[in-house]
Order: C-alpha cells, then structure tokens, then sequence
C-alpha cells in the first residue's frame, strides 16, 4: 500500500509548491488555444499543460466532465494524462464529485482510486449529498488504497449556497455537518478525507476551515472566479497551512506557449510561498 495521501502531498508540497493545477480543457478552452474540439485537441491541451506545469507542483486535478464529453476517446486520453503527470512526479486528484450507495459507491472507488484502478487517481473528489454514511465504501477504498477523498463540504459556486448554508435539525448547517463528520472519521490522524471549501466565501472559510484541524482543505475559485491567494490566505488565517490552492483557467490562459506556462505556474507558487 502506498503511503496516506496526506503525507505524500505534504512532501511533495514541501518540496515543491501546494499549488494545484486544474485541468479543465472545456470547448472554449481548446478554442483559446487554436485547438479542434476533438481528442486530438484534448490530448494536445493535456500533454502541454501537464509538461509544462506537473513538474514544479504537488498535484493536478483534471476535471473528469471535459474528458467524458467525448466517450472512450475522451477516457482513455483521461488515462494518458494521468500516467503523464505520475512520470513528472504529480499526484492526481480526479475531480469526479461522484456520490452514490453500497456497491455503487464502492465501483466509483474501483474505478478511480489507487494504482491498480482503472484511472490511477491518487485521490478523489466527492459528493455526500446521499449521506455522508453512503461515502464509506469510497473512504474504505481510500484507507486501503492510500488514496484521498475530498468531500464537497461549501463550494465557491452561489448556487450551491442555499443548500450547503440550510439549517439541520440540530442548528448546524450542512457544510458544518459535513465538516464535523469528516473530522470524526479522520479521528486525529493523517486520514483520507479532505474537504472542498471555495476560495470565495470570505469569513466563512475559517469558520469552516476550523472544524476540519486535521484535513487538507482543497480550494477552487482562485482566478477566473474571482479570489486572489492574498484573499485565501487572510480567510483561512491559520488554517492556510492546510490549503491546496486550486487554479484552472488562471493558468491554463498563460497557454498554449510551454515557456508562458511555466512563468505563470511559477509565479503563483511563489505568491503562495507569501
């Protein structure tokens, strides 16, 4: 078994940058780079983010609707990528939100967690919108594979905020719910599970950042979506620590130019360095 996720992230993080980078080659993002939106274009887009971008940072995540838009020609390239950014020493959060029960929650976990999966993933993203009991499969998965799961816990997105921010019977909200029940199944150690908590919130990202002392915390909406780092790192206060800034479109809009990539993936590892 490989070691926890936690640990081999922290290392490479250490030793590199905590800094995420998004694989999103959407349409509009193969168009932006005079490519055809096609496999061809989308294994283009992802060897040339990858080369230029897996190399100096801890994790990529590639955004797995990008690549399912175009069937198995879209899969296996999902595939290709992976494998690429492992051989420049990445680890690979697939972002799949994917949430379901019993064996069909343990199938997701088959398929993307672990070497011997069928994409490889060190690490997943998740939905506990059908209970957070129904993620065990997934984190039983994690536990043996030593894999990561990071639970979708208050996303940057405001549609999502009604719900996430609505008020359970014991007064707490469900972000805070799920936040708490993570931190339990951790029980103190380098456990599997992190959280998803968005860049955009404000004060409420150490709030909920504080339930969580024992997770990675994966932060999207850098960027595009209107954050900074310096915004991250005044809203997780000393939470920070525990960030994996997650950037997409703010790097990949540096492309297709290697060398423009490469400065931009530099230049926000080093504002995250502070």
């Amino acid at each position: 078994m490989s070691p926890p996720f936690q640990a081999r992230f922290n290392r490479l993080a250490a030793a590199r940058s905590p800094l995420c980078v998004g694989i999103d080659p959407s349409a509009e993002a193969l168009r932006q780079w005079g490519l055809g939106d096609d496999p061809a274009g989308l294994r283009r887009f992802c060897e040339t983010l990858i080369d230029a971008a897996a190399p100096l940072v801890a994790a990529v995540k590639p955004q797995l609707a990008f690549f399912e838009r175009f069937g198995p020609a879209g899969l296996a390239v999902l595939r290709a990528a992976v494998d690429r950014a492992h051989a420049h020493g990445a680890l690979v959060i697939l972002d799949a939100k994917r949430g379901d029960i019993a064996s069909t929650a343990a199938a997701y976990a088959e398929a993307f967690l672990g070497p011997a999966s069928a994409f490889a993933g060190d690490a997943m993203t998740a939905s506990a919108y059908l209970g957070f009991a129904s993620l065990a499969p997934i984190v039983a998965a994690a536990r043996r594979e030593g894999a990561g799961v990071f639970v979708v816990v208050r996303s940057s997105n405001p549609e999502g905020a009604g719900l996430q921010r609505a008020a359970m019977a014991d007064g707490r909200s469900v972000a805070r719910s799920l936040a708490d029940d993570i931190t339990a199944e951790n029980a103190g150690d380098d456990g599997p599970l992190g959280a998803v908590v968005g860049a955009t919130l404000g004060p409420e990202a150490g709030d909920i950042a504080a339930r969580l002392p024992n997770a990675l915390l994966l932060v999207p909406g850098i960027g595009a979506q209107g954050a900074t780092i310096a915004d991250v790192r005044r809203d997780f206060g000393p939470h920070y620590r525990r960030v994996i800034p997650a950037i997409s479109r703010g790097i990949a809009g540096a492309g297709p130019d290697p060398a423009a990539l490469r400065e931009r993936v530099a230049r926000y590892a080093a504002e995250i360095r502070g």
